[in-house]
């Protein structure tokens, strides 16, 4: 498979994903704090840890896969743009309290993720 059509198939199952969660996510009437956004970006970390020890350790070695997984699926899938987006939100509404506490949790929630990922990676393959 031609490295552009991965990358373009992964980004398009990544976004989908991304808004089939959020969009649960809000149907919850949770719409007064981007609750699917960190969710989102929090997995991806965490998958991003799992696929960086499995790239490292040799077990994916396929280009193509490697491409449809981290820029395509995982670049489509996690969204720095709408953090920024909702953080805003946050800040206009007058929720700066809630705001710096969802960029802060986001954050060092994403790191855990990614390091949780990583390690289990290690534990379990």
């Amino acid at each position: 498979m031609n490295l552009f059509i991965a990358i373009f198939l992964g980004g398009g199952f990544g976004a989908l994903s991304r808004y089939l969660i959020i969009d649960q996510i809000n149907k919850l009437g949770t719409n007064s704090f981007p609750y699917g956004t960190m969710l989102v970006n929090v997995l991806g970390a965490f998958l991003i840890g799992i696929i960086y020890y499995l790239l490292m350790s040799k077990i994916i070695i396929n280009e193509q896969l490697k491409v449809f997984i981290t820029i395509g699926f995982l670049g489509g899938f996690t969204t720095f743009s709408s953090f920024n987006l909702d953080f805003f939100k946050l800040i206009e509404s007058g929720n700066i309290f809630s705001a710096l506490m969802y960029a802060l949790a986001t954050f060092l929630i994403t790191i855990v993720a990614f390091y949780i990922g990583y390690s289990l990676s290690k534990i379990l393959i």
